[in-house]
């Protein structure tokens, strides 16, 4: 009974071992690509963009209407 808990507790701790090894490596490669694209960002800055979507300046009434009337017809149709 003894080995088969001293077998296990070696498992654990290998187990434990390999995934702290494998996030210390993740965490290392994600820090290295966030510094080589801070970098490339300097290196090469792009142009800025508008923060405001592009809407239509005029949008189609008629199809504002029908929208309208569908959703309000649905909600009469549900109570």
């Amino acid at each position: 009974m003894e080995q088969l808990l001293q077998a296990g507790l070696n498992v654990t701790a290998i187990g434990m071992g390999v995934v702290f090894v494998l996030l210390t490596l993740l965490v290392g490669i994600i820090r290295g690509m966030s510094a080589l694209s801070r970098r490339l960002e300097a290196a090469f800055p792009t142009a800025t963009v508008s923060a405001r979507p592009a809407t239509p300046a005029n949008p189609n009434q008629e199809l504002v209407g029908i929208i309208s009337a569908a959703v309000a017809a649905h909600r009469r149709k549900r109570r």
